[in-house]
């Protein structure tokens, strides 16, 4: 999030209230006139302690552990809303990603991925075939004998000068 509020923090608290006295979700959007997907993030954050931004953590990361033991409990049959509170993860949205994710690939798609790019693979000067060995050295000697033709070129333009 940005930082900014959409919702003043009073409606906010109100909606903490009718939470905690036992209202649910779609009582609390009609009482607050607050869109049903609001209040059902609200009722989620409010069961995590975070709805008046208490406890928040920017960025938060999840093991892949953490990630395939809480999909497995909502595949054997809890609610997204339990699954959510009890492994404290921060959005819905977010949980029905890595269900998604673990229906396409299985528990191997929750794992950590590689970053950046590939390294290029290292070839060993002893594993050099002779092929490869030659074709290197051919190079290696063009760019010295380009180097060694720009500096005599170079030694030219400073002895006229």
């Amino acid at each position: 999030m940005d930082g900014r509020l959409k919702y003043p923090i009073e409606t906010r608290i109100e909606a903490a209230k009718l939470f905690d006295a036992g209202f649910g979700f779609k009582a609390v959007a009609t009482r607050l006139a607050l869109p049903l997907a609001t209040a059902t993030l609200w009722r989620d954050k409010h069961s995590q302690q975070t709805l008046l931004r208490l406890n928040t953590v920017a960025n938060k990361q999840y093991s892949a552990a953490l990630k395939i033991a809480a999909v497995e409990k909502h595949l054997a049959g809890a609610t997204i809303t339990n699954v959510v509170a009890e492994f404290n993860i921060s959005t819905r949205a977010l949980f029905q990603k890595w269900v998604a994710t673990y229906r396409e690939d299985g528990p191997e798609g929750l794992m950590p991925k590689t970053r950046g790019r590939p390294r290029k693979p290292q070839v060993s000067l002893e594993s050099e075939t002779l092929e490869q060995k030659v074709a290197r050295l051919e190079f290696e000697n063009e760019a010295l004998k380009k180097l060694q033709a720009l500096v005599a070129l170079e030694q030219q333009r400073n002895s006229k000068r």
